[in-house]
């Protein structure tokens, strides 16, 4: 088939029609569907009408050339070679010169143009997500997802009939389009993946919004190749006699809709690099004719390692075949154990794993992340006190989202406030850690469709209850124990009687204190009582001191008294037994008695006293006494001993 055809232009035509048929679907079913996955999908349908009408363009400016060329050698074969000089023909090829301007000029400014727009485009989409507090859950998902994998396959064999159709002298520049085709049916299928999950419930809130984004970031790389097309097209190695390469043409996508088309790239850049034919080698051509099988094996060896699941020694599971529980011959629910598994490949089995011996924490009244140990969690409210959870006070928020409970209080109940009786609630914020385990695998994971937020209301609603009939002071205080065992109790009973097959293994009250709003008031009431308390422990040891103190005084004192009475008596009857020998002794010698009792006075009284002794009155010896006292021993007053002794000194 000749350039001159006009199939080329029919082609293009279709090309660009099935692009805005996909466009224009895919705008209709987004909106219907209100799913902002699809956007990526009907954008890449936008790009394939743009690229149809680019080959359509080509084609016609080709067959322009061609016609233009069969004339001029026409012309020669009935006239001759007539002209002066031999190139005086070129100047009136104008059909050769436009389609040559326009490979040189218009397509590279097509092709950054088309990058350009795509990269702006995904760049405005993801803002605008971005600023989307919400997206919308999608209407009769399950007939959208089935509309989906319509437009998916309408746009796959399209796409792969233009890829074929490439193959065809003066079709190459269909290959772009056909390209984006399968890229657009590809996002269809991803479309139709996320309708199915929204239509079974699962990650409904993030799996639109994640999936949309998927798509945005391949439209954006696709784009940016658009950019760097020019530069890679320049510097790519060219064979003698190769046809011409749509600049358009994405050589990522090349990779997944071409057979042959990364051994291809491969073996043209080794080809070049080598200067040989390295393509011809024997062992490249196996290489070759053994990849493709080779890989394709390998996916499939993968596919089949999904039969196999291996449960830890902590998880049970349960098989599922096509989305419906597998029975034993007992018509229950198979509980698999820990251990290696078989199942059918994915997606026609699955098996559902859940860790039943570990323990799970839920939080009552309070969000279930607490703040981040020894950070300030900075609130949105600047009136909201700030979250602290290395230092635990009642003037700050353990948690995030703390709730008020009413809780009974019975000493307000008896308290006048204004001459009128004081309301007989208080509020309690509390935030519980309940600690379960899950006993029956079944039970929790089919029976309800959110076992974990059941029993989070189940255990809400015995809090609320427990708190009404219960005095204030005394959870928060000596009753704080014996609360959460009762708690444990009602919170575990409840959960049999609905069925959640979960076992309640602890709940714990310590973060049980008054509102932070009056915390502040609780902490000063507190600090009152503890120094009042101090104060009052003070004074009964300085009672307990001054007591003793008074009690070893008087002992002291009476033990004196009694010492004193003992020895007063005891030395009163011995003067007088003393008196009476006495007495007794001066009778039989009044002269001798008093001579020695005057000598004893002097030895016993005056040993340390100096004395004199003065002559009487009728002694004619006149004594001179020197009775000045002297300070030190003179040479004369040494006592130096007897001659005889000096004698024995000297011979010694």
């Amino acid at each position: 088939m000749s350039d001159g055809s006009k199939r080329p232009i029919t082609l293009s035509w279709v090309a660009t029609g099935i692009g805005l048929a996909l466009l224009i679907l895919g705008v209709l079913l987004s909106k219907t569907a209100r799913g902002s996955v699809m956007v990526p999908a009907y954008l890449a349908a936008g790009v394939v009408a743009i690229l149809g009408l680019l080959s359509m363009f080509r084609a016609l400016l080709a067959r322009r050339q061609a016609l233009e060329e069969e004339d001029v050698a026409e012309y020669r074969r009935t006239h001759g070679d007539t002209e002066l000089f031999e190139d005086a023909d070129e100047a009136v090829r104008l059909a050769t010169r436009a389609n040559e301007h326009f490979l040189k000029y218009f397509v590279p400014f097509f092709t950054m143009a088309l990058g350009l727009a795509t990269v702006l485009t995904c760049m405005l989409l993801w803002r605008h997500w971005g600023s989307m507090d919400v997206f919308p859950v999608a209407r009769r998902p399950l007939p959208m997802a089935a509309l989906s994998i319509v437009l998916a396959l309408f746009a796959a064999i399209s796409g792969s009939y233009f890829l074929g159709v490439s193959r065809e002298p003066g079709c190459r520049w269909l290959r772009p389009s056909g390209a984006w085709m399968f890229l657009s049916g590809g996002l269809f299928v991803l479309s139709a993946a996320v309708m199915l999950c929204e239509n079974f419930h699962k990650w409904v809130d993030v799996v639109d919004y994640r999936m949309a984004q998927v798509g945005v970031v391949i439209l954006m790389a696709l784009g940016i190749e658009q950019l760097l097309s020019f530069v890679i097209e320049f510097y790519r190695p060219r064979m003698p006699g190769e046809e011409i390469r749509p600049l358009p043409e994405s050589r990522i996508l090349a990779l997944f809709t071409e057979p042959g088309g990364i051994a291809r790239n491969v073996a043209a850049s080794l080809d070049y690099q080598f200067g040989f034919e390295v393509s011809e080698v024997w062992f490249y051509r196996f290489l070759e004719r053994t990849l493709v099988p080779f890989a394709v094996i390998t996916l499939i060896f993968l596919w089949l390692l999904t039969c196999i699941v291996t449960l830890q020694p902590q998880e049970n599971g349960i098989r599922e075949h096509f989305g419906a529980v597998h029975l034993n011959a007992e018509g229950r629910a198979e509980i698999l154990q820990p251990g290696l598994h078989f199942k059918w490949p994915w997606p026609f089995a699955k098996i559902k794993i859940f860790p039943v011996a570990q323990v799970q924490e839920l939080t009552i009244g309070a969000a279930d992340e607490p703040s981040t140990p020894g950070k300030d969690d900075k609130p949105d409210d600047e009136n909201q006190p700030e979250i602290r959870s290395d230092v635990i006070l009642w003037s700050q928020a353990h948690h995030k989202d703390e709730q008020n409970f009413v809780v009974a209080n019975k000493a307000r109940a008896s308290a006048l406030v204004g001459g009128s009786r004081a309301v007989s609630v208080s509020f309690l914020a509390a935030s519980i850690p309940v600690y379960f385990r899950v006993r029956d695998f079944y039970a929790y994971e089919y029976k309800h469709a959110n076992a974990r937020e059941t029993l989070d209301l189940l255990a809400t609603r015995e809090l609320i209850r427990y708190l009404a009939g219960v005095d204030f002071e005394t959870v928060l205080g000596p009753g704080r124990a014996e609360a959460g065992r009762v708690l444990a109790k009602r919170i575990d009973t409840a959960a049999r009687k609905h069925d959640l097959g979960v076992d309640i293994v602890f709940v714990g009250l310590q973060a049980l204190h008054p509102p932070v709003a009056v915390g502040a008031a609780f902490d000063a009431v507190v600090g009152a009582s503890e120094i009042m308390h101090k104060n009052v422990l003070e004074a009964e040891a300085k009672a307990i001191m001054k007591t003793t103190k008074a009690e070893g005084e008087r002992v002291h004192a009476i033990s004196v008294a009694e010492a004193y009475r003992e020895e007063r008596g005891m030395v009163s009857s011995a003067e007088a037994g003393r008196f009476r020998k006495q007495l007794l002794a001066y009778e039989k010698s009044p002269q001798l008695f008093v001579l020695n009792s005057f000598l004893d006075v002097l030895e016993t009284e005056g040993s340390k006293v100096r004395k004199y002794v003065i002559g009487t009155p009728t002694s004619k010896e006149v004594f001179v006494l020197d009775l000045v006292e002297k300070l030190g021993k003179n040479l004369l007053d040494l006592d130096l001993g007897s001659d005889e002794e000096k004698q024995d000194n000297t011979e010694k």
